[in-house]
């Protein structure tokens, strides 16, 4: 009989799965039109008709939504986490793992990245009023 984890512990939760469609979507970002290879090739993610994914059996859905030329060159991730706590964590953890503080908006976080033909940034649009936080993330290149 192999020992291992439960079952449920090897299942991401919505806030680790946020967080990899988040930082996925900062890599995704192109001016020349998003690459959603990254979704593609992650059996994770599950690609609906409309072109999104979808998280599996999570409320986390990335979304690429076109300029006025048509073209889609910003990776949007929404998600439904379970509480207030569980949105200040994954914050927390995204200083760590992103090895920097955000910069300070009045309704959300930008963390950027590189610099010149290589700058990105991730913005952070947290829910500080729900009781499970309807949050937001969009990756975009520069």
């Amino acid at each position: 009989m192999a020992v291992g984890l439960p079952a449920e512990a090897q299942e991401p939760s919505a806030t680790v799965q946020t967080m990899k469609g988040a930082t996925s979507c900062t890599l995704s970002a192109r001016k020349e039109g998003v690459d959603t290879s990254r979704f593609e090739k992650d059996s994770s993610w599950q690609r609906d008709p409309d072109g999104s994914y979808a998280a599996i059996n999570l409320p986390v859905r990335v979304t690429f939504p076109a300029d006025a030329d048509g073209i889609s060159r910003i990776c949007v991730v929404e998600a439904t986490l379970a509480s207030q706590k569980e949105q200040n964590e994954m914050r927390t953890a995204l200083e760590v793992l992103l090895k920097q503080k955000p910069l300070e908006q009045k309704d959300s976080v930008i963390w950027m990245f590189g610099g010149g033909k290589n700058a990105r940034g991730l913005q952070f649009f947290p829910d500080n009023t729900s009781k499970q936080p309807q949050i937001r993330f969009v990756g975009a290149a520069f």
